[in-house]
């Protein structure tokens, strides 16, 4: 049984504020090794399932963030930016499951810890087949494409909550109830991390009651930024239609490729963007 997870840092246990999450602030180092054992957590629960073989897709910001040599020797981990599938990397079609560890709401949905979809600077909000789409939903979007279901969500009251509106019965491991955006109150390390493992564990024992997450193709990814000048920059790549003073369309039949242009739209976004922090 081969399991991909894909670990982010907001929805992590003992982290509330965005400059927990950025590289250079003041409390990062202590966070990404926070991010770490809590991936450490779901790799353990995976091999007690009985998986043969887990591979960790650091998905946050720099997605440099995992201390590698922390890390279970028996997974293999991907790191960096620069890659097609970002959070989901990874993945393929003999992926038994995905994991979402240390994930967060999306961009308005309730007071979520740190909420915001994919780049806080830049995006607004997005939707697919008109529905609102966080990095919970454009994630188990292209699980589904590989016929892989998300077998477990970690992260705050509100992510929970989202995680089973979007996918049903779903293993959803609440770490820490939020506040605000900009605050929350955390279980313990230790003891946020043996809920990863022992739900990990439990979604992997059952693991053929688990729905595949699919979005009806052809299928349709509007984005709307924060800046009018994003929008209009986005608008020049051939086949993006325009449909608002800050939002761009985009159809296709492949999930996939919304998801990579997704990808693409972001760093075409972010020559736009300003400010002193960043998290995704």
């Amino acid at each position: 049984m081969k399991v991909h997870i894909s670990v982010d840092m907001e929805g992590v246990a003992g982290v509330a504020d965005a400059a927990d999450t950025t590289l250079g602030a003041p409390h990062y180092e202590y966070c990404r090794r926070l991010m770490t054992a809590e991936a450490n957590a779901a790799i353990e629960g995976c091999f007690e399932a009985g998986a043969s073989e887990v591979i960790v897709n650091d998905s946050h910001g720099t997605m440099l963030n995992l201390l590698q040599e922390e890390l279970d020797p028996r997974a293999r981990v991907i790191r960096g930016r620069t890659k097609p599938l970002g959070m989901m990397q990874g993945i393929d079609h003999e992926t038994a499951a995905t994991l979402f560890v240390g994930y967060h709401a999306a961009s308005g949905h309730g007071d979520g810890v740190l909420n915001h979809t994919m780049r806080s600077r830049t995006v607004h909000d997005v939707f697919l087949n008109g529905e609102p789409a966080g990095e919970l939903r454009l994630n188990a979007a292209l699980a589904g494409s590989f016929g892989v279901p998300v077998a477990l969500v970690s992260g705050d009251d509100v992510c929970c909550e989202e995680a089973r509106d979007c996918l049903g019965d779903v293993e959803a491991v609440e770490v820490k109830q939020a506040i605000d955006k900009y605050s929350a109150a955390s279980l313990h390390p230790t003891r946020a991390q043996e809920l990863i493992k022992d739900g990990t564990r439990r979604a992997l024992g059952r693991l053929a009651e688990l729905p595949v997450y699919r979005v009806e193709e052809p299928a349709t990814l509007r984005v709307g930024w924060i800046s009018t000048a994003a929008a209009a920059l986005c608008e020049n790549l051939p086949g993006l239609k325009r449909v608002g003073s800050r939002e761009v369309e985009y159809t296709s039949g492949d999930v996939c490729e919304l998801y990579r242009l997704l990808r693409a739209l972001l760093a075409v976004a972010a020559s736009v963007a300003a400010g002193p922090y960043t998290y995704d």
